[in-house]
């Protein structure tokens, strides 16, 4: 069933892609940097964070209309392929079938704009019987099915969830936990990171994965998770995760919230991206919202280094 249905998603992204030239998304007849018309495909996983930036964005560019969908990250990036909006806002990299689609119809790179980091977490209840993971175990788990049982001491094997395929959630977990490796074990699929988030809270057994963001905060224990660095020694899962360590890049699976552009122009399209990427009210409500945003200013005091 689920072949099927990626068959049937990456079938709706081809179709997409052949018709980009057909039906491009409408551009006003007249437009300045204050007013006009944008649509913006927003990925719903970061309503949360991205609802209020657009509210304070239309208070004060009044002459602009804004037209803003919540869609999944799949929708929001193929209607980015295809040409279909100017600006698109989504949470996870390409997946691999994406990032072939866009070689093989010789698209060109979109103009980035990067709003914020965050992390994908695996969170319990809190009395649950495991305080610390490790990336190989959980690559082994979703890709050779594995069991957790025969990797660690535990008295039960979990039940892991997370949103449903077409989230942000689900594709950051296939491309940094799975490193796009064919997922052989499947987490349980929920329609979003609310209801994950009330299925771990009703079940001991379970263990979510979402954005640090969506729990951080509430009654849940985040794992602590241990990796191989970039040098390939091993960390071990000693840091909870936390925005400072996202900072200094000592997580495993920071995530990424992009907004992109189909022309690198100064337009409407740039000028609104650069108020979500830059703007001190966007970026101080980003913060507000537990994300690391790129353009913040942070001064961490590393307990490590030795004082002089």
């Amino acid at each position: 069933m689920k072949t099927k249905m990626n068959k049937l998603i990456l079938f709706f992204i081809i179709i997409l892609l052949c018709s980009c030239g057909e039906k491009k998304s409408r551009v006003p007849t007249t437009e300045t940097m204050d007013s006009g018309r944008v649509e913006v495909f927003c990925d719903s996983s970061y309503l949360f964070a991205m609802d209020s930036v657009f509210k304070m964005y239309n208070e004060r560019y009044k002459k602009v209309e804004l037209v803003i969908n919540y869609v999944n990250a799949r929708i929001a990036t193929s209607h980015l392929l295809s040409g279909k909006t100017r600006i698109a806002i989504i949470g996870r990299d390409y997946l691999r079938d994406e990032d072939s689609l866009l070689q093989h119809f010789n698209v060109p790179d979109f103009y980035k704009m990067e709003i914020a980091n965050d992390g994908l977490v695996f969170f319990a209840q809190a009395d649950f019987p495991l305080d610390t993971i490790n990336t190989n175990i959980l690559t082994e788990h979703f890709t050779n099915h594995k069991t957790l049982q025969s990797q660690i001491s535990l008295p039960f094997e979990p039940e892991f969830a997370i949103a449903e395929q077409n989230s942000s959630e689900y594709g950051n977990f296939v491309n940094l936990v799975c490193k796009q490796n064919k997922v052989s074990y499947l987490p349980k699929l929920l329609p979003n990171t609310d209801s994950v988030l009330e299925y771990v809270k009703r079940n001991s057994k379970a263990i979510g994965i979402c954005y640090l963001s969506q729990v951080q905060g509430k009654f849940y224990k985040i794992l602590r998770v241990g990796y191989n660095d970039s040098a390939g020694n091993y960390i071990p899962a000693t840091k909870p995760p936390h925005q400072s360590f996202i900072v200094m890049g000592e997580y495993p699976y920071i995530t990424t919230l992009r907004l992109y552009l189909q022309d690198d122009k100064k337009n409407l399209p740039f000028w609104f991206g650069a108020f979500c990427e830059k703007e001190n009210v966007s970026v101080n409500y980003y913060q507000s919202k537990r994300l690391v945003p790129l353009y913040a200013t942070y001064k961490l005091d590393d307990q490590r280094r030795p004082k002089r």
